[in-house]
């Protein structure tokens, strides 16, 4: 099996390398993203009581936005570890089709990680880093849901340990940017975002390039049991 173990250090580097060449975007879209969070989250709140079916509607428009903002956040990442330059069409270049989709794939895959941590949390913990990558996969290849676990179990298989270390780094990051006053997070965020799309990218690589050596090798097999041509 021609497996490729992926660097968490190279990771990080590229992750930190491509949010100072780009701090100044995240900072406008990070600013621009709690703006907009806090406007529902006060207004849900405000109506709680009084109009509580208003509130309901803005805890709705909060939820949609969090969707909204996982898809551009995986297109961001993507577009940072291709070193391409992002434009307000990246954040406008998404069909419903592919909103419902994500939605549905972010609901099971939510699911399964919630049943999991319900049976004595290390179940939780394989099915999420099992499945991390669904996401990306509907979004990066808009794979249809099912083909997309599929596909993220394949990448993920022979890698879990290191996934599960990296995740524990990006937890310390993100710590770590919650200690200064919260605005490490301005840093601390981008590093993390960049850096999981960097490693979702290097194993969706080596998939290809595991599938394409199986299919050779498979060929290979079935070309050495064709039958003899006849003799002239």
């Amino acid at each position: 099996m021609n497996e490729k173990k992926f660097s968490k250090e190279a990771a990080i580097k590229f992750g930190w390398n491509r949010m100072k060449e780009n701090l100044g975007f995240f900072i406008v879209y990070l600013i621009i993203l709690f703006i907009i969070e806090a406007f529902f989250g006060f207004f849900a709140s405000a109506f709680t009581e009084s109009l509580p079916s208003l509130s309901l509607l803005f805890n709705l428009g909060s939820w949609v936005v969090s969707i909204v903002s996982s898809i551009f956040v995986i297109k961001i990442g993507l577009k940072l570890y291709e070193n391409e330059k992002i434009g307000a069409y990246d954040f406008l270049s998404f069909s419903s089709s592919l909103f419902f989709k994500f939605l549905l794939g972010y609901v099971l895959y939510t699911l399964l990680a919630v049943v999991g941590f319900l049976l004595l949390i290390v179940p939780g913990i394989y099915l999420a880093i099992k499945y991390q990558y669904v996401q990306y996969l509907i979004v990066d290849k808009n794979m249809d849901v099912i083909e997309a676990f599929k596909e993220s179990g394949k990448m993920t298989n022979g890698h879990k340990w290191n996934l599960l270390l990296l995740l524990l780094l990006f937890l310390i990051i993100t710590i770590l940017g919650v200690m200064a006053l919260g605005i490490g997070l301005l840093v601390a965020v981008p590093i993390v975002i960049v850096a999981q799309a960097y490693v979702y990218k290097k194993l969706s690589l080596n998939t290809v390039v595991q599938t394409h050596s199986t299919t050779t090798h498979t060929g290979s097999i079935d070309n050495s049991f064709q039958a003899p041509g006849s003799i002239a």
